[in-house]
């Protein structure tokens, strides 16, 4: 058997001191380096909505550490405590989820952007749901992205069913806050999840800036009488105002309706389009103006 000289083992001792010595300046010294490491960056001081992300995607953590799930300062004081600790084992993986922007849910991410989820439909909010649903169900896709499909009645018309669509549409708006981060998704339920800023029909007119332009308005008497004339012999108008006799009829209807909420059967689908043909100036009534109003 050849024997290995001494010199030799000495150099590949050598050589396993100096690559230990390599890999143990490779380890993060920090917890700040540690998270760094990782590709993590840290929530700097300023950042409160970032704050108020973690807290509340992480309330068990922040309990465990004593800190409450309202307590921004609680958190910021935790991380600027520890984060340049060298003994950084048995925090690190709180660190991972309460110093780092690093959102995992779209809830989280919505709290980043906006400082919460205020300006979403609540779950309380059924009235609003339905606003939501009637203004947007013309959105191409949107249907197929709820989860919900209208019957079709014989006349090829979609039925309205209020209460099955709000319920199809809260349940999307609540299920994909607590999806994982995606962009898309993210920008979808921040459009479609939030109220419209008005309820009535009166009050998505003035919202148009048509308010001068109803024929309710006493400035607008002789065209409320021409419009009277132009419908007094339509059979839907003698439905639905029977024994009409004067243009005081028809301002009479107009202002019952103009305050009926959109969240009533009926109201977008037949009302409202009613109302803007039947208590608008002629000019104000185009298919123009009934789209803009279906904007998100």
């Amino acid at each position: 058997m050849k024997l290995v000289p001494a010199v030799v083992l000495l150099g590949f001792g050598s050589v396993g001191v100096g690559g230990w010595y390599k890999f143990s300046n490779l380890k993060p010294k920090t917890l700040r380096q540690y998270l760094e490491w990782q590709g993590l960056r840290l929530i700097s001081d300023s950042e409160s909505n970032y704050w108020a992300a973690v807290l509340d995607e992480n309330k068990e953590v922040a309990k465990r550490l004593g800190i409450s799930d309202s307590d921004i300062k609680g958190v910021k004081g935790w991380c600027q405590k520890h984060i340049d600790s060298e003994n950084y084992e048995d925090l690190k993986d709180s660190a991972s989820l309460l110093c780092v922007d690093n959102p995992r849910t779209v809830k989280a991410r919505i709290i980043q952007l906006d400082g919460g989820t205020g300006k979403l439909i609540s779950n309380s909010e059924s009235e609003k749901y339905k606003v939501a649903y009637v203004f947007r169900k013309h959105i191409d896709g949107f249907h197929d992205l709820i989860g919900y499909k209208p019957a079709v009645g014989e006349d090829g018309k979609e039925v309205e069913e209020l209460d099955k669509a709000k319920e199809a549409f809260q349940k999307w708006c609540e299920d994909s806050l607590k999806k994982s981060v995606d962009d898309t998704l993210v920008m979808n339920v921040r459009t479609l999840c939030t109220p419209k800023r008005f309820t009535t029909i009166k009050e998505l007119i003035e919202q148009n800036g048509e308010k001068g332009s109803l024929l309710t308005e006493t400035e607008n008497q002789s065209e409320l009488k021409k419009k009277y004339k132009e419908i007094q012999n339509l059979a839907s108008w003698k439905k639905d105002k029977s024994g009409a006799s004067s243009e005081n009829d028809l301002k009479t209807w107009c202002t019952e309706n103009q305050n009926k909420n959109f969240h009533e059967d009926k109201v977008f689908s037949e009302i409202y389009p009613k109302f803007r043909f039947r208590c608008l100036k002629a000019s104000e009534a185009s298919p123009k103006q009934v789209s803009n109003s279906l904007l998100p």
